[in-house]
């Protein structure tokens, strides 16, 4: 057998049946020829031929029953972007300069919107993997490690404007709670009705959704939010503010999309008063709030995806949860003793 020649980019090259293996050095290079080779001749099973495409559009749609139609078209608009690059390619040739070309694509995107991208091409190759169409995740690679967001992106309240969420009256202030205190999302706490709680649980099975400005009652975002959260000791206070739901317009109905902005605008305005500078922060922030603080009492994290209704833990490690200084400062204390 002729001996391995060695490219000039340093790697050595191996072939069989028109089908090339790169090592570092020769012995690795012809162990992974060789390993190929055993395969073919001992009949095991070969990855199975998809495009990238193809086998997003037979992925996608199995998400669609999960999540609202303005989500999943979120996540259709995420895909095409990485389709335009590689989506004729063979899903087990992407590469991770692929998906390189892929996050220069996305510059000028939030963090939010970033990670959202990693966790959604991470799982589709995992599934892929499992699928028998590809040996290995693109982007489970240096290369392929996105670059940083724009600021503005969710975040973790200030001590401060937690304290003033808790003290600080105002018409808002019940669903600004339920949303701090207990993980949940805008739409669950606009459909948060007394009746819900019972049992010292908060149970979650229904959301406000917007049509234009009107409310409407509907499901939850995904099948997983659908749970019970306990009520924690600072949410007590708060039931008897309680109506016909956590939040309603002036006259009592239902909120609408108007009416539920403009309330905001007037809260934060209130805190800022109160505060004495310019305070703002958006709900969902409410929400990664809880989750960091749950991480950070040391909570386990499915006893976490439980209580915010999350089916993988990996959303909550990429997307919402923001490692503080307090936690930091608690690793310290353990390392040290």
């Amino acid at each position: 057998m002729p001996k391995l020649k060695q490219r000039k980019d340093g790697y050595y090259r191996a072939w069989y049946n028109g089908k090339q293996f790169l090592g570092k050095t020769i012995a690795e290079a012809e162990a992974k020829r060789d390993a190929y080779k055993y395969e073919c001749e001992h009949g095991i099973e070969q990855l199975k031929p998809i495009t990238l495409f193809d086998f997003i559009a037979q992925w996608l749609p199995v998400a669609k029953a999960n999540v609202t139609s303005h989500t999943y078209n979120h996540y259709a608009y995420i895909f095409e972007i990485l389709t335009d690059i590689c989506g004729e390619k063979q899903i087990s040739a992407v590469k991770p300069s692929d998906i390189k070309k892929a996050w220069q694509k996305m510059i000028g995107k939030s963090q939010s919107y970033i990670n959202k991208a990693h966790y959604l091409y991470s799982s589709m190759f995992d599934s892929a993997i499992e699928e028998g169409y590809c040996r290995s995740n693109p982007m489970n690679t240096t290369t392929a490690k996105p670059h940083k967001g724009t600021k503005g992106t969710h975040r973790c309240l200030t001590d401060e404007e937690i304290h003033l969420i808790e003290t600080v009256p105002h018409r808002m202030q019940c669903a600004a709670m339920f949303m701090l205190k207990a993980g949940m999302r805008r739409g669950e706490v606009l459909a948060l009705q007394k009746s819900d709680i019972h049992d010292n649980r908060i149970y979650i099975t229904k959301a406000v959704k917007f049509g234009n400005n009107q409310g409407e009652i509907g499901d939850t975002k995904t099948e997983s939010s659908v749970r019970s959260v306990p009520l924690f000791a600072p949410l007590k206070p708060f039931i008897d503010g309680i109506g016909n739901y956590a939040y309603t317009t002036k006259a009592g109905k239902l909120a609408t999309k108007k009416s539920f902005e403009q309330c905001w605008v007037s809260y934060l305005f209130n805190l800022s008063q109160t505060a004495g500078h310019p305070i703002s922060f958006r709900c969902h922030d409410l929400r990664h709030t809880f989750i960091t603080k749950c991480r950070d009492k040391g909570i386990d994290i499915h006893i976490v995806m439980d209580w915010v209704g999350h089916a993988s833990e990996r959303m909550i490690l990429q997307i919402y949860d923001h490692p503080s200084e307090t936690r930091e400062a608690s690793a310290i204390l353990l390392m040290d003793s």
